[in-house]
């Protein structure tokens, strides 16, 4: 089975500035190169590496010490 590729008309590629070489993969939102192999995710998935960011825990309190204050 065929993977469906879309080109994006105008588009310029970041890594070779070719013109109109920029596809999509619209099964796992990799946009790529056909020119010169230029990979990303496209911005906004859930699978953009950049998007992912870690949550400081903040204001945590441990339960344990509330059940000591309690006795």
């Amino acid at each position: 089975m065929k993977k469906f590729i879309q080109f994006i008309a105008g588009a310029i590629c970041p890594s070779c500035s070719e013109q109109d070489s920029i596809a999509i993969h619209q099964d796992d939102d990799e946009i790529y190169c056909a020119k010169c192999g230029y990979k990303e995710f496209r911005p906004g998935s859930i699978k953009d590496p950049k998007k992912m960011t870690t949550i400081k825990a903040v204001n945590v309190v441990d339960i344990t010490d509330f059940n000591k204050t309690k006795k």
